[in-house]
C-alpha cells in the first residue's frame, strides 16, 4: 500500500538557517504515556528501508508512513484501542518511547481508520471527511498531442467511496453529516486533502467544504 510519506523529522527555520528537529525521547523511567483530552497515542509504522524494486535507500532518503496503530487514548470517541490510522502529515508530537517511534495527535488529525486489509480503499473516514477515487489523467492534449506524465493535467474531480459520520455542531452538539453520498462525482480544491496511491489509482481524503460541485 502506497501512502503519502512525509519527511522523517520536522524541519524548522532559525536564524536563517534550518534546524532539524527529532522527536521527543521519554525518559527511560517512565514506561507509558495517557494522553489527555481528546488525544490519542500512535505506534508509527516503520519506515520503508528499500525501494519498491528493492533497492536500500539510504536514510536520508527515507520517507516516514502517516499510518500506525492506537496504543492509547485519553477521550477521543471516534477511535479505539488498536485501530490502524491515517493520520494528518506534520500534526501532533513525536515521541521516542521504549526505542520505537510514537506520536501524540489530537483525535481531528486522524484521517481515517483502516479496515485489516489495510486498503485505502476501504479507509474509513473520520468526521466530516470524504473519500474520492480519483479520475483518470488525460495523457493526451485536446489536439492528440501525448503528454508526459509529469505534465498531464491532475484532474480535480473523482467518484466518492466513502463518507465520515460528520461533525459536531458546535452549538448544538448535534452530528451534522456531509450533504454529499457513495457513489456522487464531485469536483473538490485543487490544492486540498491528502493524496494517496494504490494498485495504480489515485485517492484523496477532503473535508466536505474542500467539496466544490456535485457533476451528473
Amino acid at each position: 500500500m502506497a501512502l503519502t510519506m512525509r519527511s522523517s523529522s520536522l524541519v524548522k527555520a532559525s536564524r536563517g538557517r534550518l534546524t532539524v528537529c527529532a522527536a521527543t525521547p521519554v525518559p527511560k523511567q517512565f514506561k507509558a504515556v495517557k494522553p489527555v483530552g481528546d488525544r490519542v497515542l500512535v505506534k508509527v509504522d516503520k519506515e520503508e528501508a528499500k525501494s519498491v524494486g528493492g533497492v536500500l535507500l539510504p536514510a536520508s532518503v527515507r520517507n516516514k508512513p502517516t499510518a500506525g496503530s492506537i496504543i492509547a487514548l485519553g477521550d477521543a470517541k471516534s477511535v479505539k484501542l488498536s485501530d490502524k490510522v491515517i493520520y494528518s502529515k506534520f500534526a501532533g508530537t513525536e515521541l521516542e518511547l521504549g526505542g520505537a517511534e510514537h506520536v501524540l495527535l489530537k483525535e481531528e488529525d486522524v484521517i481515517g481508520v483502516l479496515s485489516a486489509s489495510e486498503k485505502i480503499a476501504q479507509l474509513k473516514p473520520l468526521s466530516d471527511r470524504i473519500l474520492i477515487k480519483g479520475a483518470k489523467a488525460e495523457d493526451k492534449t485536446s489536439g492528440g498531442v501525448l503528454l508526459a506524465t509529469e505534465s498531464a493535467e491532475k484532474p480535480t474531480f473523482g467518484t466518492v467511496v466513502a463518507v465520515g459520520e460528520g461533525r459536531e455542531d458546535e452549538e448544538t452538539k448535534a452530528l451534522v453529516k456531509p450533504n454529499v453520498t457513495v457513489g456522487a462525482t464531485v469536483m473538490y480544491s485543487k490544492y486540498s486533502g491528502t493524496e494517496f496511491e494504490e494498485d495504480g489509482d489515485n485517492y484523496i481524503v477532503v473535508r466536505e467544504s474542500d467539496i466544490l460541485a456535485q457533476l451528473s
